[in-house]
């Protein structure tokens, strides 16, 4: 990295006024981390060498991953934060085996703290403390401090990004369903929303979310945070749905999480040599709350189930419960590791054919 780290007067004036003030080394860290995410644009290219330099870099505003990593490194160190450099194998670059110059492509910050190391990586506008862009999400990277020392640091998350529906709808006797709906992102399930939603028009998001869920109607959609990057994702909107259940004679069949259900296991090969890498850690969760229409009455619901992978790796607990006209379903999908070992394919493979089938097992509803 060179003098790249070392350089510090191009940036010095504004980025004193950026931190004064700043109460803590957190506060510090992330007015730094802010400063170099918003001022600089990344121009697509890899590397763990600076194209331009950091000082051209800075005046142009634009740089490539070197340019404006080794940037915020310095910056923080400016600062007084313990930072350092770490080397990354993007997931298209591929796994790294054993440190060498040609394994890695790629370059983000860390800062070191009693607790462990925060990760850093400026080149999206979406990122922030240890939620990287998911192309440095790569198994692990390895650090080069200052003093002359490297370290492996693992790379995938360690903490749920969850995904919350609450559904709370009327279901009417040709099975047609309207409601509102409310979900919540958190963590990486929020920065991939950000990535894959964030910049689309309105009309072309709605487009989007009712193209894949076949049927759905969407109105009164409002969604917040999405540029306040520390906060989770809000969205609500009004639904309707014209064909949610199958009418058979005086009988409605409903899948008990409506549209959300899941019809096909991802997991089809007999066998696997490879592990299955889940990117995040992910918690699905669904809260449903029905109201049944006038002259319809629930005749059977499907049983409360917990299925549990080996070794507590992954869980789907599933409950359903009825009282008059009402109806509650509740639902949680748990993945606890971003990268499952391939010895565990066939228990993936079985809790994933385990939780299909519960999903698919009808809510039973007829007419009086």
């Amino acid at each position: 990295f060179g003098k790249q780290l070392d350089r510090k007067g191009y940036f010095e004036p504004d980025l004193d006024l950026i931190v004064s003030g700043a109460t803590d080394n957190q506060d510090l860290m992330l007015r730094v981390f802010g400063f170099v995410q918003n001022r600089m644009s990344w121009n697509d290219y890899l590397g763990y060498l600076t194209d331009k330099g950091v000082k051209q870099a800075y005046a142009d505003r634009v740089g490539n991953v070197a340019d404006v990593n080794l940037m915020l490194v310095s910056m923080l160190r400016h600062v007084g934060l313990s930072a350092n450099p770490v080397l990354v194998s993007t997931r298209s670059n591929g796994v790294n085996i054993f440190p060498s110059r040609t394994a890695y492509n790629y370059v983000i910050a860390a800062v070191e703290i009693p607790e462990g190391l925060i990760l850093l990586d400026a080149t999206s506008k979406n990122t922030r403390p240890n939620i990287l862009p998911f192309r440095a999400v790569n198994w692990s990277g390895r650090i080069i401090r200052s003093y002359g020392s490297s370290a492996e640091v693992e790379l995938h998350p360690k903490e749920l990004s969850k995904e919350v529906n609450y559904i709370m709808g009327t279901l009417d006797a040709d099975g047609g369903l309207s409601g509102k709906m409310r979900r919540q992102y958190t963590e990486y399930a929020a920065y991939s929303f950000r990535e894959n939603h964030g910049g689309l028009a309105r009309e072309s998001y709605l487009e989007r979310l009712e193209n894949r869920y076949k049927g759905l109607e969407v109105d009164d959609y409002e969604v917040s945070n999405v540029k306040d990057i520390a906060k989770p994702i809000m969205e609500t909107y009004s639904f309707s749905h014209s064909n949610v259940a199958d009418v058979i004679g005086d009988k409605l069949y409903l899948n008990p999480l409506l549209f959300f259900t899941m019809a096909e296991n991802p997991f089809k090969q007999d066998n696997r040599r490879y592990p299955v890498d889940f990117v995040y850690p992910t918690q699905d969760r669904y809260n449903v709350n029905l109201t049944l229409a006038d002259g319809l009455q629930v005749e059977t619901i499907p049983q409360q189930v917990t299925y549990v992978m080996d070794d507590n790796v992954g869980t789907f607990k599933f409950s359903c419960t009825a009282s008059g006209n009402q109806i509650q379903i509740s639902a949680v999908y748990e993945m606890t590791p971003a990268i499952l070992p391939a010895e565990y394919y066939l228990s993936l493979k079985r809790f994933f054919t385990e939780m299909i089938t519960k999903q698919t097992d009808k809510v039973v509803i007829k007419r009086i």
